[in-house]
């Protein structure tokens, strides 16, 4: 294979599958270098997350996707007063004359700069809102959604509830890091990072992306935004609103390619993202190998796809798409889905590994960078057991009781379950940090 077709391969949907399928397989003969395998765990993780959504929803069909809406859909003061902020806006910007395309584009802007700075934020973060006090990944997302609100992320005064390339751009550390309510004593990590990430979002969108991103005219008056993907979507349609997940992921993969940091894993000059050596994979490389340059990489690309997963709800839900080929798109690699298999002992960290990890952790937790082999091995593990585990509560939900089975059903299952069994798990267990079993030292681009 070409370095050009290897490129492109790494940067499929396809790819993040099948070479995470590969580590599995490894596992399943007993050689995976960091962690030990129980396969035979993997139903008791299923029957938890079985048993979260029977608490939680009832049933399998009545789970939301997963998405970064999710955020801001707060239960606030006890289960019976809920809220689902997004929706609201989107009422209100309806009753003053905003057609419901630009809603959608709206929405759309602001869940990709909410999901690109929503890597973790550790356990020390809080954000202060009138809302209450939250944490983590909500916490996060309110503090997008003031920060929009506020037009932070707007160059027009007019038009505060969009973010527009220009405006990004020169966004400065200082705007992001008040906006996130950052201190000596509420420290965000990787808070610099994030605010690079919005500026290169700005510069993606208004260079080489400006064919998904660019609208009508990329100007002054009419600057780059997220939310002209759904332009894009319209033109590239072969049927009237229908479009394939393909679409929607060139625009993502692609378009915002450059937003990446350089110092990601390249390949004939090209940066790849959220791809990295595998140490498993390349043990079965030989000087042979036609693909030796590649074979032994594992592509991920984590923030794309939750970007994916939740431009997803608004194309479908705002845009009115149709959308196919839903199923190519996988789990989540991060560390609550990741964590609850090591919680639950499906894997656990080889000692040699463990002992590393510790010197460099704190709270009896190994830490590792984002990078580290340990986490790669971890990480391709993660995407097959959520298929593995989706796959049990589908035969346990749907086809034993004869229920139809729900689209973006591996969505629902990690909303429902695998992601919330993950951060419950850790609550119990680490109760006082609430941590994953296994910490990534985050640069604020990857988890």
């Amino acid at each position: 294979m070409s370095a050009t077709n290897n490129v492109k391969y790494l940067k499929s949907l396809q790819a993040v599958r099948e070479r995470s399928q590969a580590v599995y397989e490894r596992a399943e003969q007993g050689e995976l270098q960091h962690f030990d395998f129980d396969k035979t765990k993997i139903e008791s993780v299923a029957d938890y997350v079985i048993s979260l959504i029977a608490r939680d929803y009832g049933t399998i069909d009545k789970v939301p996707t997963h998405g970064r809406w999710r955020s801001y859909c707060l239960a606030l003061g006890g289960s019976d007063t809920k809220r689902d902020l997004v929706s609201e806006h989107v009422a209100k910007w309806r009753d003053s004359g905003v057609s419901d395309w630009e809603c959608a584009r709206r929405v759309v802007d602001l869940f990709v700069v909410s999901v690109l700075i929503d890597a973790g934020a550790g356990s020390k973060w809080r954000y202060t809102d009138s809302l209450g006090v939250f944490e983590r990944t909500e916490g996060l997302g309110i503090a997008a959604l003031r920060m929009f609100e506020s037009g932070v992320f707007s160059s027009s005064p007019n038009y505060p509830f969009q973010a527009d390339a220009l405006a990004l751009v020169s966004l400065t550390d200082e705007a992001l890091l008040q906006g996130f309510q950052v201190s000596e004593e509420n420290p965000l990590l990787g808070g610099e990072n994030r605010a690079e990430l919005l500026r290169s979002l700005g510069r993606a969108m208004g260079g080489g992306g400006a064919k998904y991103f660019g609208g009508e005219c990329a100007c002054a008056s009419h600057p780059a935004r997220p939310g002209f993907m759904l332009d894009y979507l319209a033109k590239s349609t072969t049927e009237p609103k229908t479009v394939s997940i393909d679409a929607i992921w060139e625009a993502i993969v692609d378009g915002l390619a450059s937003v990446w940091p350089a110092s990601r894993t390249q390949l004939d000059g090209v940066s790849l993202g959220d791809v990295w050596p595998c140490s498993t994979l390349a043990a079965l490389q030989s000087d042979k190998s036609k693909d030796a340059s590649a074979g032994h990489l594992v592509p991920f690309h984590k923030l794309s796809q939750w970007l994916t997963w939740s431009v997803l709800e608004v194309v479908v839900k705002l845009g009115g798409f149709n959308v196919t080929g839903i199923e190519r798109l996988t789990g989540l690699p991060e560390y609550r889905n990741g964590g609850l298999f090591v919680d639950m002992g499906v894997l656990a960290l080889k000692d040699a590994d463990c002992q590393r990890g510790l010197v460099q952790g704190s709270g009896g937790v190994p830490h590792f960078d984002g990078f580290d082999p340990v986490i790669v091995e971890w990480r391709a593990m993660t995407v097959v057991l959520l298929d593995r585990v989706a796959d049990i509560v589908r035969q346990k939900c749907c086809d034993a009781t004869g229920c139809t089975v729900p689209d973006m059903f591996l969505s629902r299952v990690l909303e429902a379950g695998t992601w919330k069994a993950g951060r419950e798990m850790a609550a119990r267990l680490r109760p006082d940090t609430k941590d994953p079993p296994i910490n990534i030292i985050s640069d604020g681009t990857l988890f």
